[in-house]
């Protein structure tokens, strides 16, 4: 077991996971530009792009680039400064670190090195999207970017299409329509799902309606932006099973081996009826 204090101890190093704007710099927040001037270095997923938004708010800083392509071999370094006592503060180009983000690697690092981790809040693409959708946010399934081959995209569509869950995933545009003609393969055209884009930017859009009316809306026109897709839960009734079905998955059972009382429990518990009606059915037939 571990326990973290993240701020008792003022002379240790400490990692803090900073969230940036996911468009609107409006939404930066004060205690993320205040982490962000008081540490120590920068741990930048682009340091650019990150360049750019840390001028804009006024924050001039020491950068270190830790992206996915670098970190296994950067998060020893990290690791050393912040055990020297160091903070660094962590940030991905836009939204949540970790999420869909290197970020990950270094926090077990860090955990596994006894370092504090301390996360800020802040904005995040795929819940804006969410709280937008009109679709039931508890529960919900986020699956980050998808595979590109259609092949392993369907894997996860099969899963999204049986979800009791809002399922929440990621595309670019250059993907988009292709992403769109392999969903319509999964699931059924007329299953509701929101698409998001350009969130918090001032050409923010959400496109709610079908599967089968929004591959047909951009058939004529181009996807632009990066897209939060979000696929309704599917709420269809699962198919009651007979009676004369479910006394014979019994039989079954007791033949294999199965005490008559424990088929019984078990056969009404996997299809949600009564024990003692399932019992008073089987002992009638």
């Amino acid at each position: 077991m571990q326990a973290q204090s993240s701020f008792n101890e003022k002379d240790k190093g400490r990692l803090y996971l900073v969230p940036t704007p996911i468009g609107n710099l409006e939404d930066i927040t004060l205690r993320a530009k205040r982490i962000l001037t008081e540490a120590d270095y920068i741990a930048a997923e682009d340091t650019r792009t990150s360049g750019i938004l840390l001028e804009k708010i006024g924050v001039h800083n020491r950068m270190i680039s830790f992206h996915k392509y670098n970190s296994k071999e950067r998060a020893p370094e990290l690791i050393k400064l912040l055990k020297e006592g160091n903070t660094i503060a962590e940030i991905s180009d836009a939204g949540m670190p970790v999420i869909s983000d290197p970020g990950y690697i270094l926090v077990q690092e860090c955990i596994k090195n006894d370092i504090p981790v301390v996360s800020l809040p802040g904005p995040s693409a795929f819940a804006t999207a969410l709280i937008a959708s009109g679709f039931d946010a508890q529960p919900f399934t986020y699956y980050g970017f998808l595979p590109r081959k259609s092949s392993e995209q369907k894997v996860y569509f099969e899963m999204m299409n049986q979800a009791r869950a809002t399922s929440i995933f990621y595309e670019a545009p250059h993907r988009l329509k292709k992403t769109l003609k392999t969903l319509a393969e999964v699931i059924k055209p007329d299953r509701k799902i929101v698409l998001a884009r350009e969130l918090t930017k001032i050409h923010e859009e959400y496109l709610r309606g079908t599967i089968s009316e929004i591959d047909e809306y951009f058939t004529k026109n181009d996807p632009r932006g990066e897209f939060v897709v979000l696929v309704s839960p599917n709420d269809e009734k699962e198919k009651q099973l007979s009676w004369d079905e479910l006394i014979k998955q019994v039989a079954d059972r007791v033949e294999a081996g199965e005490s008559k009382k424990d088929a019984i429990k078990l056969v009404a518990k996997a299809n949600k009826v009564s024990k003692n009606e399932l019992y008073d059915k089987y002992h009638q037939n």
